[in-house]
């Protein structure tokens, strides 16, 4: 990004559930507000008509009134053998493993997904960041995306010489509300 970056932050946002998330994106990139319920903002390349994009949705997880998160449950949403579960419908996982995003327990999951809108073929290859902080899941999701009949090797391609971009706005990552004096306390 070379330091030239644009940094969003969730505050102020209905979206985000009462969590500050704050990430950078390239100055070059397009960011919006999501259209969807759970999506605060998706930022796409080359002033937003780009084949790659970013965001980032806040889900809270359903839970049982009363119901306090342990460590195990932290342990097993996170365990690799769990990690389809974060992925739409029909996509086909590549690989993932745990991680750590600001401290908090996460976890990298690449996959590619074939889809039909409007009878448009797309193709995309993703990576999400699925981050749990607080009874939430913080969802980072970058995607390289093209049409239907691009062959599997070359998104993959255009995919992998985009990834470390992907991996470096994902480690900007900043959940504000876990470093406020309320949360050490």
């Amino acid at each position: 990004m070379e330091g030239k970056v644009i940094s969003y932050s969730t505050a102020g946002n209905p979206k985000a559930k009462g969590l500050e998330v704050t990430f950078d994106y390239p100055q070059s990139w397009v960011g919006e507000s999501g259209k969807r319920p759970n999506t605060l903002l998706l930022a796409t390349s080359s002033a937003g008509r780009g084949l790659e994009s970013c965001g980032l949705e806040i889900r809270d997880i359903p839970l049982e009134t009363g119901y306090s998160v342990s460590e195990a449950d932290i342990s097993d949403l996170f365990d690799p053998k769990n990690l389809s579960d974060f992925m739409p419908k029909g996509s086909t996982y590549i690989n993932g493993a745990r991680t750590t995003i600001d401290g908090q327990p996460a976890a990298w999951i690449k996959f590619v997904q074939d889809m039909d809108r409007a009878g448009m073929k797309i193709r995309m290859a993703w990576v999400y960041y699925p981050t749990y902080f607080d009874k939430k899941i913080i969802n980072f999701f970058c995607a390289v995306g093209g049409r239907g009949e691009e062959t599997q090797e070359s998104l993959s391609k255009r995919f992998q010489v985009n990834f470390p971009l992907f991996q470096q706005m994902a480690s900007t990552i900043i959940i504000v509300n876990k470093w406020s004096s309320k949360a050490r306390k």
